[in-house]
């Protein structure tokens, strides 16, 4: 399970999953305060972020079953992007309409992105395995 390099890849995956509770995605407030949201701090994002990590975590121990990793990556990839998507809509309606306001994305709004990556390399190297497993199946 550890061996194989789609493991590392998803756990990169999941530690940015992790990071994403405890940094902020996002800034805004006006002369009076700086409030600052993540996904540990929106309750939408925060449920979101559970499901990717949970997906993840599923994929990691679906070693044995490559066609279901490959579907549970897919899976992650696309809550991931649902979890992008959601984020700009709050981000947009957090900042429309105020004047004196101060917003701006923190570093850690390109996470989600981050993840996706490490889903895809996941499970690039994951049909590479498959393949090889084909290829020795004909071989015998």
């Amino acid at each position: 399970m550890l061996q194989r390099i789609q493991t590392i890849y998803l756990f990169a995956g999941l530690l940015f999953a992790g990071l994403l509770f405890y940094f902020p995605l996002w800034n805004s407030g006006d002369s009076a305060g700086l409030v600052t949201y993540g996904a540990g701090s929106h309750l939408v994002l925060f449920v979101i972020n559970i499901l990717i990590s949970i997906f993840i975590i599923i994929s990691i121990f679906l070693f044995r079953k490559r066609k279901w990793q490959i579907t549970f990556c897919w899976i992650t990839i696309l809550i991931t992007s649902g979890f992008i998507s959601l984020f700009f809509i709050f981000f947009i309606q957090d900042t429309q309409g105020m004047t004196g306001f101060i917003s701006g994305l923190k570093w850690a709004a390109f996470f989600p992105v981050i993840i996706i990556v490490f889903a895809f390399l996941a499970m690039k190297n994951i049909r590479k395995d498959e393949e090889l497993i084909r290829s020795m199946n004909r071989l015998r």
